[in-house]
């Protein structure tokens, strides 16, 4: 089986990366890939008649994706060129090959998993289940040899995939009903043995939602104190439903006055080490103790760039700290990367290690 893809699109606006991603990983999830994807002009009638007498011929599943105001009018080029009666429909089957019309909108990747993929299902007789790991902060070498294994395991029984946001990666295995359990099993067994001490899920609950749930299980409230993760960490938290009956606060101290004021951070630390520094992540997490609003807190303070501080600490320096009641743990990373991308693997790493430390 292979499927193709048309995009045709307006070429002076840019790409959705995100939305395509969506796209592809929707159908990944339902045990389906794309094997080819085609960018046209949405204007030039002449080369997406072209592409998709070709793809006609070639694949087996063609998937056309434009916006809503251009997709009638790209669908009756198609049925000219199959020779069947324009409809409005998503879908055209002709023998074994099927054609979809689908409109670029958020709603493109649900109506992959709600409706292209059942019908898929059906069309061939199967029935896709799938393993997912889900892990943060793996070293990048580690994670290399654990996937090697495990394609070498999967090879063209399961259907593999992998996507990483940040320090947040999600793993994926898409097996059908006739799939060997033994190696379904085996496969879990290298992914959980090879990446035990950075997972925190074996199915696909995101992070913020296992935290969520673990505060809630123990009884816990949290505080969140930020400096150079501005925010992310609260706002990723406050993503979930219902996180209002666990988190107390989020204070976003920038300045080292905000840190003084609102964390009980001591001057005299600050002028010793620093605001980026071991010393004055453990004061923010126990300034949030000592209000005695929370039992457990959570602070962040580091280096994103482009430029370092005055200090000649590192541009991606970093110190989370999780504090409990009886003890405040504080980490020292040092991320590589642009200002965004060391920001999102503080925000990830700073949850990962506060669900850790709350198991």
């Amino acid at each position: 089986m292979k499927n193709g893809c048309i995009v045709a699109r307006n070429i002076y606006d840019p790409i959705s990366e995100k939305g395509m991603n969506a796209f592809i990983s929707a159908l990944i999830d339902g045990g389906y890939r794309i094997d080819k994807i085609f960018f046209l002009s949405d204007a030039d009638e002449r080369e997406f008649s072209q592409t998709f007498a070709e793809c006609k011929n070639f694949f087996e599943n063609v998937f056309v994706i434009a916006e809503g105001d251009k997709l009638p009018a790209l669908r009756a080029l198609a049925c000219g060129i199959l020779k069947v009666q324009d409809s409005d429909e998503k879908r055209i089957g002709q023998g074994q090959k099927t054609f979809f019309f689908l409109e670029n909108s958020p709603s493109l990747a649900a109506c992959v998993r709600e409706e292209v993929a059942p019908f898929l299902d059906g069309k061939y007789g199967v029935k896709h289940d799938r393993l997912v790991v889900r892990a943060v902060g793996v070293p990048e070498e580690k994670l290399k040899a654990v996937l090697a294994e495990v394609k070498e395991l999967c090879g063209n029984k399961l259907a593999f995939g992998i996507s990483e946001n940040g320090a947040d990666v999600r793993i994926q295995i898409v097996y059908d009903a006739d799939s060997p359990k033994m190696l379904t099993d085996e496969v879990m067994r290298v992914l959980v043995s090879g990446l035990n001490d950075y997972i925190y899920a074996l199915d696909d609950t995101p992070l913020n939602a296992c935290i969520y749930e673990m505060l809630k299980v123990r009884h816990l409230r949290l505080s969140v104190g930020e400096s150079f993760t501005g925010g992310g960490v609260a706002k990723r938290l406050i993503e979930v439903p219902g996180i209002s009956s666990v988190l107390f606060e989020s204070v976003v101290a920038y300045d080292n006055g905000s840190k003084m004021k609102r964390l009980g951070v001591s001057a005299e630390t600050l002028t010793k080490h620093g605001a980026v520094s071991d010393e004055t992540a453990y004061e923010m997490a126990a300034g949030l103790l000592a209000s005695g609003n929370c039992n457990v807190s959570l602070a962040t303070t580091g280096i994103a760039g482009p430029q370092s501080d005055n200090t000649n600490k590192p541009v991606g320096l970093c110190y989370i700290a999780v504090g409990l009641d009886d003890a405040v743990y504080v980490y020292k990373y040092i991320f590589k990367g642009g200002r965004e991308a060391i920001t999102a693997r503080a925000i990830d790493q700073a949850l990962f290690l506060l669900y850790k430390q709350i198991k």
